[in-house]
């Protein structure tokens, strides 16, 4: 079975993000959110650039990854609606997310997103998530709250069943 990732972003021993830390503090405890494809291409965008499709690696002590379960078929659609936004060129916008943070209503601008939209917009394409949920007012903390239930949770060991020891006598 294929899968997205979502990295999540907290700031919290960022010590030079003031923008990171406020945005944040609206909606703890996230500020960005990413997502990333199984070939380790990762779809972002960032305060004052356009939509960035790179391979790149996350440091797990500053982000959280929530893992969605989906086909191949739901997959390939994610990335390729990832590389259509990456190549329409669009702009991180400040109005748009603070809007969001704010829930004030604002008319959504084609040419610009900000992450937690970008990363929604992504999912939907895919039928990750329903088409009801109005992207432009998911924040990075709500959209870890909604994704939660949706993720694979996988323990740290798996039990198979009951296991018997071996012993050995000696003779």
């Amino acid at each position: 079975m294929a899968s997205v990732r979502l990295w999540f972003y907290d700031p919290a021993s960022d010590g030079d993000g003031f923008v990171n830390k406020l945005v944040a503090r609206m909606d703890q405890p996230f500020c960005h959110v990413k997502t990333q494809f199984g070939d380790g291409l990762a779809c972002s965008i960032y305060m004052g650039t356009a939509v960035v499709l790179r391979k790149r690696t996350f440091d797990s002590s500053n982000y959280s990854c929530v893992t969605m379960p989906c086909t191949r078929a739901q997959h390939s659609l994610a990335l390729a609606h990832a590389h259509l936004l990456n190549n329409q060129g669009l702009t991180f916008s400040s109005l748009q997310m603070y809007s969001c943070l704010l829930w004030t209503p604002i008319a959504v601008n084609a040419t610009s997103t900000f992450c937690s939209k970008l990363v929604v917009d992504i999912l939907q394409h895919a039928s990750l998530l329903p088409p009801t949920v109005m992207s432009h007012q998911v924040t990075q903390s709500t959209l870890h709250r909604m994704v939660l239930p949706l993720a694979c949770v996988r323990p740290a060991v798996q039990c198979r069943g009951p296991a018997t020891a071996i012993d050995f006598k000696s003779l």
